[in-house]
């Protein structure tokens, strides 16, 4: 007994190093959770014989009999393509590349995760405990898709413009009881979770000078903004599993809504517009409104505070085993996303920035210009979105191929969040890449050697094309919350994991 906790002691110290040195990695993982689940399409909420069970139904530890070890990887590759149409009064340019088709970063991205689990003599009797590093949620893209106009004297912006590295990582633990001679089992999963955000944007301002420093082409002002931050937050997982008969599971599950509060620092550039001939007539002594007209960059730094809501979800599923070497499972899920509204960024303890400080100093800015620079920089920015909640249906299948061998295929159907307003407009952005009903296929195999387990995944996805031709302003700021474009996308994901029972 003294062994055996100790071994569970040095497995878990293990874990944690292998983890920590890569959990906040980068990828879509939401659904890249476990690979046998990942090959069975995700149905696995009434089959939760693995590690992954910490996830998909923790109820599902109290069937597993020995202690167990698991690690596995996700890696995805995710294509998009965006030909954007952003045009003023559908004539006038932005500064987009339209009518261009313009990919993502195309990168191969991957997560670790794992887990260990054991039955423990205590509360009376044999309880199941186990701890998990899970990848919950991901968001990871990157876009160049802008330059400035002429208007604004062609300067260069950075590259990373439209993006998003978003990571909710939970370090759950979970414990799981049998009742009913092992019919009913019952778990529950308590887990904190690090959430990480790197977000970047391009907001075209409104010029807050009077006519003519505002008139088109110079009534927009363009914004570069870079938010990086992290914070913690709680969440917690339920689940029950119930034999009503023989070869057949029935499990239920919930997970309730989760909300970081995240801190960090921003970056801001302003690239303010260029007009020679105003600026010829000005004179330290006559105008204040040089910034406005003479083509700087004005650049800040200042913290900021924002808040991810992860949404809760609940789902259900069964299985049946066919015969000896045939399980089918059937899962269907709801996913409450109208909880997830995007991000409002507040900033606080700016930096000023060097051309600003320099004008001050030569007597370009007085006290009003001073204070329409504020009024332009120090506003709070807002990323909204609006999903409404989405169902998802998954069936899955594995087949013992041979003693040592298994092989699995599934099929998944996920309803879009989309919400489209009365007008016909959407939050479209390059950040969250929702395009419509998603539908993934899914096959793998695993391998059992003594105590060891070796299995691969691979799915592909496929999303519909979207067109979105009507601008947005969500939050009634003045600013467009969409990019009018044409998007289309499909992902590939593939999953190795091992796994050692004790």
């Amino acid at each position: 007994m003294r062994m055996g906790v100790l071994r569970l002691i040095l497995c878990l110290c293990l874990l944690l190093v292998i983890s920590f040195s890569n959990a906040f990695g980068s990828g879509f993982t939401f659904d890249g959770l476990g690979v046998k689940a990942r090959g069975m399409g995700g149905a696995f909420r009434a089959v939760a014989d693995d590690w992954s069970a910490a996830y998909y139904n923790p109820a599902g530890y109290n069937l597993i009999l020995d202690n167990m070890l698991a690690f596995n990887v996700a890696a995805f590759h995710n294509r998009y393509w965006i030909t954007p149409d952003v045009k003023w009064a559908g004539i006038y340019e932005t500064g987009f590349y339209n009518d261009q088709e313009i990919p993502n970063d195309h990168e191969i991205l991957n997560v670790p995760q794992g887990g260990i689990l054991a039955r423990l003599p205590i509360f009376g009797g044999e309880t199941v405990m186990g701890f998990s590093i899970m990848q919950l949620f991901d968001q990871n893209q990157m876009w160049e898709m802008y330059q400035n106009i002429p208007a604004h004297a062609n300067t260069v912006i950075p590259s990373d413009q439209f993006g998003i590295n978003l990571d909710a990582v939970a370090f759950q633990f979970t414990a799981a009881r049998g009742f009913m001679e092992d019919k009913l089992s019952v778990g529950i999963g308590l887990s904190l979770i690090r959430g990480d955000l790197i977000y970047n944007d391009v907001v075209l301002r409104n010029n807050p000078m009077p006519a003519p420093i505002s008139d088109r082409p110079h009534d927009k002002i363009p914004e570069w903004y870079k938010t990086t931050g992290n914070g913690w937050g709680y969440g917690y997982r339920l689940g029950v599993l119930y034999e009503p008969m023989d070869k057949m599971k029935i499990g239920l599950t919930y997970a309730g809504k989760s909300s970081i509060d995240i801190t960090g620092t921003s970056e801001f550039k302003f690239y303010m517009g260029e007009n020679m001939y105003t600026t010829s007539y000005i004179t330290n002594q006559q105008f204040e409104e040089y910034v406005f007209v003479s083509g700087q960059k004005l650049s800040y730094e200042s913290d900021f505070e924002t808040t991810l809501d992860l949404p809760a979800s609940i789902g259900g599923g069964i299985s049946y085993q066919v015969t000896d070497r045939l399980l089918l499972a059937l899962d269907a899920e709801m996913v409450f996303w109208s909880q997830f509204e995007g991000f409002e960024f507040a900033f606080t303890n700016y930096s000023a920035a060097q051309t600003e400080e320099s004008y001050r100093d030569e007597g370009y800015l007085t006290a009003s210009t001073y204070s329409n620079i504020q009024d332009l920089v120090k506003t709070d920015m807002s990323a909204p979105i609006a999903w409404e909640d989405a169902p998802k249906v998954m069936v899955g299948a594995q087949y013992k191929a041979l003693s040592f061998m298994d092989v699995r295929a599934g099929f998944a159907a996920d309803r879009t969040s989309i919400k489209w307003d009365n007008s016909g407009g959407v939050t479209q952005i390059p950040q969250f890449y929702d395009l419509g009903t998603k539908y993934t296929y899914s096959f793998g195999f695993g391998f059992e050697v003594d105590s060891w387990s070796l299995e691969l995944a691979t799915s592909y996805t496929t999303q519909p094309d979207m067109f979105v031709d009507r601008r947005v302003d969500q939050d009634d700021d003045g600013l467009m919350d969409n990019i009018t474009a044409d998007y289309r996308a499909e992902n590939y994901q593939t999953v190795f994991g091992i796994s050692y029972r004790f």
